[in-house]
């Protein structure tokens, strides 16, 4: 939709306009895009991206390198969240 294409298009801009040398960069999984990323880190900053279950195959490369599994012990906690709607 044309709102988010907006809000792909207007996350560079931002980024433009702000110093994120040494800053850490968050964004919802609509900003998880690769130019955006790369944009980052050319700027000096980093970045932690959320991912949805409908980003494909980025989705499934987590699942497969961090499966919860091997998280569920007593020395740890995971929390898992799922949502329906956008917003």
């Amino acid at each position: 939709t044309d709102e988010k294409s907006n809000e792909i298009t207007a996350i560079p801009e931002l980024l433009n306009m702000l110093d994120i040398k040494g800053k850490i960069i968050t964004t919802d999984a609509m900003g998880c895009q690769k130019d955006i990323a790369e944009k980052i880190q050319k700027q000096g900053g980093d970045y932690l991206f959320a991912v949805k279950g409908n980003q494909g195959r980025l989705n499934k490369a987590f699942e497969e390198k961090f499966p919860l599994k091997e998280l569920n012990n007593p020395e740890h906690d995971s929390y898992a969240m799922s949502e329906k709607s956008h917003g």
